[in-house]
């Protein structure tokens, strides 16, 4: 979301509150981490545009440390378990996971080293961070469902309730995932109208939509109506693929993530919709919690209730009406009142899982 505090709310971190537990670690030498699969993706961009504008914020910019895997899920458990060889009781890791199987051997790393770890989206069935993982500061997630029955509902508006569709998913290894398909799914069988022509997963990646996307006009043609996406990257490769065509503002688009470029696809009539969680806010939320505990302006986390340690995010569906509202760069005032030590939780929607 873009700036919902005036500067005056922007209290420096550190300053404002008296503590209520003892400092685990100076301030120097607290260490931040964003753990994440790349930059080309511009939702995980604006993970890293979020991470870095709360260092600076905070004081600590010189501390930040952006780790990248590329898709590979390996090697985003080997970067973390190298960093912790240095350090490790002061280091706050925010990590978004290449897949749900990441999150049980990071978390198992930081139980083991001392440091802390702070997880979104992927989540292993049964494993949670207040069943004696004290080092697993909270999982701040997304009611993924939620997000893919929003999305599907104004397709289905846009088309009439009428129409073929074709439905473009993430990796499958993982919950964000099937969950948004089943959104899709849920919609679709309230929606008899609506035919699902053919679904296919392109990894999250624009790239590899296009391709698909053009496969798709080529086999189907105008029985295309609506393209669903579970994500806004490969939204837009199927809307490059549609452009190419001359289709692109006849045929709509919907996506997740509410990045720069679907917005102003949004505002310019290309796209109907998309959901926005705030990627600049959960790129920043587990290193504000972090940096509360290990200064001793929030206790330690195994004293947290449970759903202070896993919670929804509220999501924000983006339309044509509001699009420009989340326009542009994120600033400090839009998030320093919620990286308040005392306001950590003020996105929750209070609903745990």
């Amino acid at each position: 979301m873009r700036p919902r505090f005036s500067s005056a709310m922007a209290i420096p971190l550190f300053v404002a509150w008296s503590a209520v537990a003892a400092p685990l670690c100076e301030k120097s030498q607290i260490r931040l981490v964003n753990s994440m699969r790349e930059l080309a993706q511009p939702y995980h961009a604006n993970l890293d545009k979020g991470g870095r504008l709360f260092a600076r914020w905070a004081g600590l910019e010189q501390n930040y440390v952006l780790q990248l895997n590329q898709g590979d899920s390996d090697k985003q458990i080997s970067l973390m378990r190298g960093l912790l060889s240095t350090n490790p009781a002061c280091t706050i890791i925010n990590v978004e996971p290449n897949a749900d199987l990441v999150i049980k051997p990071m978390v198992d790393a930081a139980n083991r080293s001392g440091a802390w770890i702070v997880s979104h989206w992927a989540h292993n069935e049964g494993l949670h961070p207040f069943n004696g993982h004290d080092q697993w500061i909270a999982h701040v997630a997304v009611d993924s469902l939620e997000a893919g029955v929003a999305i599907s509902r104004r397709l289905a508006d846009a088309i009439g309730g009428k129409g073929g569709i074709v439905a473009l998913q993430g990796r499958l290894d993982t919950d964000p995932a099937r969950k948004r398909f089943a959104g899709l799914q849920q919609v679709l069988g309230k929606q008899p109208g609506v035919k699902l022509l053919d679904q296919q997963t392109a990894n999250w990646d624009r790239t590899a939509a296009f391709p698909v996307m053009q496969t798709w006009l080529a086999k189907y043609g105008n029985q295309i109506k609506a393209v669903w996406a579970a994500n806004d990257d490969m939204a837009l490769g199927a809307l490059e693929a549609l452009r190419a065509a001359g289709l692109a503002g006849k045929i709509p688009v919907v996506g997740v993530d509410g990045i720069p470029e679907a917005i102003e696809a949004i505002r310019k009539g290309e796209m109907v919709a998309t959901v926005s969680s705030d990627a600049y806010y959960q790129g920043s939320i587990g290193l504000a919690m972090g940096v509360c505990v290990l200064t001793g302006q929030a206790p330690q986390p195994k004293t947290w209730p449970k759903e202070k340690r896993e919670f929804y995010l509220a999501l924000q569906v983006i339309t044509k009406e509001n699009a420009a509202s989340f326009s542009g760069e994120p600033q400090v005032s839009a998030y320093a009142r919620e990286w308040d030590c005392a306001n950590l939780w003020g996105r929750s929607t209070g609903k745990a899982f």
